[in-house]
């Protein structure tokens, strides 16, 4: 799976990285926003396994750039909510259909029936990560 997902991945985020000026650890952060607003920094790095002081500064300079916004939790001050601006889902907008391009010229060799068992399979693999995740490194 890994060496399948890198020739996706790699060349994917760097050209992201070389067109638009952001990292890999606030492409993720945008992507993880598009789907889950009002997230941690905390929940981001568990989400996606980057280190929090990768995604805490990608996180700041997110917010410089007016991509996204913080808001403290009302019950503890410390812990921070993040939020994609507009400028922030624009941006996201315009990188998207690249991933999107590559996903699908990567799936090419899959038949129809192929790809939604793929689907299924990939549903299932994540929806039984915590169960092994949890299990201990190795």
């Amino acid at each position: 799976m890994g060496y399948v997902l890198n020739f996706y991945r790699e060349p994917s985020f760097r050209r992201i990285e070389t067109e638009f000026g952001i990292t890999r650890p606030e492409i993720v952060t945008l992507i993880v926003l598009t789907y889950r607003e009002g997230v941690t920094a905390s929940d981001i790095c568990e989400f996606s396994g980057h280190l929090k002081a990768n995604i805490s500064r990608g996180i700041l300079a997110l917010e410089k750039k007016g991509l996204l916004r913080r808001e403290a939790d009302a019950t503890d001050r410390r812990r921070q909510f993040l939020f994609m601006t507009e400028a922030g889902r624009a941006l996201y907008a315009r990188y998207i259909p690249m991933l999107r391009e590559r996903e699908k010229a990567m799936l090419a060799c899959l038949t129809a029936a192929e790809r939604r068992s793929f689907e299924r399979i990939l549903d299932k693999l994540a929806a039984h990560v915590p169960d092994w995740s949890e299990a201990g490194d190795l």
